[in-house]
């Protein structure tokens, strides 16, 4: 009897666990479909649907397929999306990394201007495989209320071969418990009442400025290398015309820049404002600088710092 047991007992447990994992995927898709629906009726969004979601057992959430027309008839789809690191304990979850990899234009990939000769468009159609521009994004926060209710986020995005955009920032005083998911004025009382103490975007250039600068200089009848020099010539003048009070910024961004544009180089950008980074603070200074054009103010107020790094 006790050897049937044993053999029934972990048999029960895992059909009670088999059905676990189907109602929850089901409930899952329910929850999307939902919110797919809350989109569309917003009018931001003509059509989004996906091929399949699927919760994994070790509680990752992975969607393939996304297919969006937004309101312009624009179409895109995200080949595949990953979601980890998943907080199912909190009414708004704590912490998760959000992952997409491939993004397809299954009409056309969208134009950034007009002309045969549009430089960003002949960039990205070099770099498309067919229909497919094999982006890569992630998103992570992690949310500790017991420490002045901080936020903290990474993102990033990239193409290989040519450029890694990465963005960190720590927030404070985040009420994640007051966020509406259906009212985005909620994220942006949020965050007026929030302190943002540290930030910092960084572009590192993995081929991006040699095949633009290629492209460009073909169009103009010259070399990469001599189109990089007279755009930093034509920069350089028109960094005289720069009211004196922005003339220490317009240099140092200017020299960064240079460095940055010959080549496999990253550029930082960070702040880490003054009052602690307090946004209602921040404010009202920044827009009395706005109002006399010192600009100077306003990097010396985020403590702007500019640099360009192998």
């Amino acid at each position: 009897m006790a050897k049937k047991l044993l053999l029934i007992i972990p048999g029960v447990l895992i059909i009670i666990l088999g059905a676990v994992y189907l109602f929850a995927n089901y409930r899952l898709k329910t929850v999307i479909d939902l919110r797919v629906e809350e989109l569309i009726a917003s009018g931001d969004y003509q059509e989004i649907t996906y091929d399949s979601v699927a919760l994994r057992f070790n509680g990752d959430i992975t969607l393939e397929n996304l297919y969006v027309m937004d309101s312009n008839l624009n179409e895109y789809i995200l080949e595949n999306i990953q979601i980890s690191e998943f907080d199912y304990f909190s009414p708004v979850p704590h912490h998760l990394h959000l992952s997409a990899q491939g993004l397809r234009f299954p009409a056309a990939a969208p134009s950034f201007g007009d002309g045969p000769n549009n430089l960003l468009n002949n960039y990205i159609a070099s770099m498309m495989d067919e229909d497919l521009l094999p982006l890569t994004m992630n998103y992570r926060y992690n949310y500790q209320p017991e420490d002045n209710d901080r936020m903290d986020i990474e993102a990033d995005l990239a193409l290989p071969a040519s450029f890694f955009l990465s963005a960190e920032a720590q927030i404070l005083n985040v009420r994640m418990e007051g966020i509406n998911a259906n009212a985005p004025a909620s994220v942006s009382v949020m965050l007026q009442n929030a302190d943002i103490p540290a930030a910092l975007i960084a572009l590192r250039d993995d081929g991006m400025v040699e095949a633009i600068s290629a492209l460009q200089g073909a169009a103009l009848g010259t070399s990469g290398d001599e189109y990089r020099q007279q755009l930093l010539e034509q920069l350089q003048a028109a960094a005289l015309f720069v009211p004196p009070r922005m003339q220490a910024l317009a240099q140092d961004l200017l020299g960064n820049f240079a460095e940055f544009m010959t080549g496999e180089k990253t550029l930082q950008i960070s702040i880490t404002p003054q009052y602690n980074g307090n946004i209602q603070q921040l404010q009202l200074e920044i827009m009395a600088a706005l109002y006399t054009g010192n600009i100077g103010r306003i990097a010396e107020l985020l403590q702007l710092d500019i640099q360009t790094v192998e």
